[in-house]
């Protein structure tokens, strides 16, 4: 692999985990019982308030984005912060399942994951080059 194709490699899981970022806000919002076009369409449906899943979603939107800024800054904290927020969100997405939005949230978080975990990226994280 080479160095440019090592770089986009890391800068895809910086915007793979901002994309987590977005989604999981959107999903905050939507689960406080604010209606939104096409993200509410995915869950299991109702604009009923779920306090509980609201907060979860927005420490998820916040540590995602932390993951975001810490890959695009090849800071070493953001590997195992990364990889600890990815296999957690990949988890929560899939059990229990909630079809599309799961779906989604399982292609994203486990792509992420799958980056993370490979040698070339987590030595351009960790030991970025001076």
């Amino acid at each position: 692999m080479t160095d440019a194709t090592r770089g986009a490699a890391v800068d895809a899981v910086a915007w793979i985990s901002a994309a987590l970022a977005v989604g999981s806000a959107l999903l905050a919002v939507g689960h406080v019982g604010v209606r939104i076009p096409v993200v509410s369409a995915l869950g299991p449906g109702g604009s009923a308030p779920v306090v509980p899943a609201a907060i979860a979603f927005a420490v998820a939107a916040c540590l995602h984005g932390g993951v975001a800024y810490g890959v695009a800054r090849r800071r070493p904290w953001a590997w195992p912060l990364g990889v600890l927020v990815a296999a957690v969100t990949l988890l929560g997405a899939a059990v229990p399942f909630r079809g599309a939005g799961s779906v989604v949230g399982i292609m994203l978080a486990g792509s992420e994951l799958g980056l993370l975990l490979t040698r070339r990226i987590r030595r351009a994280i960790l030991r970025p080059a001076s």
